[in-house]
């Protein structure tokens, strides 16, 4: 009996011990997610060395780029509509890294149809907020892609646009290789 009593000590410390880590391990997290409203959660994995951002309000989620590690700010713009489009936002800063290539921003806006015609869509798009932009196009992660770089009003950042069902995504940032990681490991 006094060997089940020490064991079950043993247990209950190793469990307490394990929660008391987590726990200190997500602060960083529980002081992000306190600004976000409920249905938005950064994520972090136990050991700390993966985050991810959980967007169920707009039914999408992603990693962050592991180089950011971790996510230094997070702010939710709820479903606004501005000239015509209908969307939300989602934006977000890394912790570490060259502050223009670790800060983007996903736009998601609602759409009419299920398949448009994402060029001509961008390209109305880009009329409507005075953007200035060639587009080129690319496939990531099976999605296909309409991407520009602005150079006049949002100081040469790069704008990757997507469709999937109702909705067209835009993700703005100062890295291409960034926007190429969130894309391909986004469950959108």
């Amino acid at each position: 009996m006094n060997r089940k009593f020490v064991i079950l000590v043993l247990a209950v410390l190793f469990l307490a011990g394990g929660f008391f880590y987590w726990w200190n391990n997500q602060a960083d997290v529980r002081g992000l997610n306190k600004t976000l409203p409920d249905g938005v959660r950064v994520t972090k994995s136990f050991f700390g060395s993966e985050y991810k951002v959980v967007n169920k309000i707009d039914g999408y989620s992603f990693k962050v780029p592991p180089e950011w590690k971790g996510v230094k700010e997070i702010e939710y713009v709820p479903e606004r509509t501005e000239q015509g489009y209908t969307g939300t936002s989602i934006s977000v800063e890394g912790s570490e890294g060259i502050k223009r290539d670790r800060v983007f921003t996903i736009d998601k806006f609602k759409i009419k149809e299920q398949n448009i015609d994402l060029l001509q869509w961008v390209k109305d798009n880009f009329k409507v907020f005075e953007l200035v932009g060639e587009f080129t196009q690319e496939s990531i992660g099976g999605f296909e892609i309409v991407k520009t770089r602005e150079n006049i009003h949002l100081l040469g950042m790069y704008i990757y646009h997507f469709q999937r069902n109702f909705a067209a995504y835009s993700i703005t940032g100062g890295s291409e290789e960034f926007i190429r990681y969130i894309i391909a490991n986004g469950k959108w």
